[in-house]
């Protein structure tokens, strides 16, 4: 049963039956009511090549300082729920209500617990799991997204080496990511602090290897009013315009007579590790201070136009490498 299980929930660990070149990870936004504290927790397993290299790991970021942290345990400190998404990795647990830490290392410890409510579930049929739609029961990708929760409430505080950092009141975000490795050029961005409470966007572009070729993908929605836009690349979704200069995005996007429009500005963030061939060898700029605009429209007019802070937003080293395609069919 789990077998089947978890291809229909992909915020389950998928990764009960890989043993090498293969990496999970969740990604846990944390912001405060007052967004002066902006955190990403990001707990994982790697599976590389060798099975001396295997090990779980927590990753921590300071979105205001830029502080970042890796905290690296035993592969047999990795534990997972059969039934629901609940993880344990040596004593720190994560699931879709709540996240409990206890991190300790030479150079930092944070621990607290955070519970979160008023949860939105990324919505989800049987035959449509999640925002990668039916790509997400092609097998071999080198890379599946999946969003978990589109937004939620905290509560609690967490304690960083010894001072005290409240987040009741804040509002958080979770997705996740596996495969075997981060795609070589993708561009992320991910706002929910909208004027517009309720609101949120996710933006994602990346080329796909494909049966030794690539394509272009892309991954979009816009949850505004209860009611969510999709546009991707298995919906019909045409990429208009895309620029990037420095460290800001604009793009269009059309599908049937919907358009919408990005920009977005990237902030001070710090580096995080990402996976390689299932270990966690490489490295991303990531930012949780930046800002993004977005603007909806159909035939019958402005659907949507707003602006969020404390917006993630990732762009790998070849990110420039997307603007050269301006279209996809």
């Amino acid at each position: 049963m789990y077998f089947l299980r978890r291809i229909c929930s992909p915020e389950l660990f998928q990764g009960a039956y890989k043993s090498r070149n293969y990496f999970e990870g969740w990604y846990y936004k944390i912001i405060s009511e007052d967004h002066e504290n902006i955190y990403a927790v990001i707990p994982g397993i790697a599976l590389g090549q060798n099975v001396q290299d295997a090990h779980a790991f927590v990753q921590v970021i300071n979105g205001k300082t830029g502080r970042t942290h890796f905290f690296k345990y035993p592969e047999s400190s990795f534990a997972y729920d059969k039934k629901r998404f609940d993880i344990s990795i040596a004593g720190n647990h994560f699931s879709r209500e709540r996240v409990l830490l206890n991190l300790v290392n030479t150079e930092m410890q944070i621990s607290g617990e955070l519970q979160f409510d008023n949860i939105v579930p990324f919505p989800k049929t049987l035959f449509n799991p999640g925002i990668m739609g039916p790509y997400s029961f092609v097998p071999m990708m080198e890379c599946y997204h999946s969003i978990i929760n589109i937004s939620h409430k905290i509560k609690g505080e967490l304690i960083e080496d010894g001072c005290k950092v409240n987040f009741s009141a804040g509002e958080g975000y979770l997705e996740k990511d596996y495969g075997k490795s981060f795609p070589r050029e993708w561009i992320w961005v991910q706002a929910n602090h909208f004027e517009e409470k309720g609101t949120c966007f996710m933006f994602s572009i990346a080329r796909i290897p494909w049966l030794g070729s690539s394509f272009t993908g892309i991954i979009c929605f816009l949850l505004v009013d209860g009611r969510l836009y999709r546009f991707a690349t298995y919906n019909g979704v045409r990429l208009e315009q895309i620029s990037l200069e420095k460290k800001v995005i604009t793009a269009r996007l059309t599908r049937k007579d919907e358009i919408l429009e990005l920009r977005a500005a990237g902030g001070s963030g710090g580096f995080l590790k990402v996976p390689k061939n299932g270990l966690m060898t490489e490295q991303i700029e990531e930012s949780i201070t930046a800002s993004v605009e977005v603007r909806l429209r159909n035939s019958q007019g402005l659907i949507f136009s707003g602006k969020s802070t404390s917006a993630g937003m990732e762009l790998s080293e070849n990110a420039s490498r997307l603007i050269k395609p301006l279209s996809i069919s």
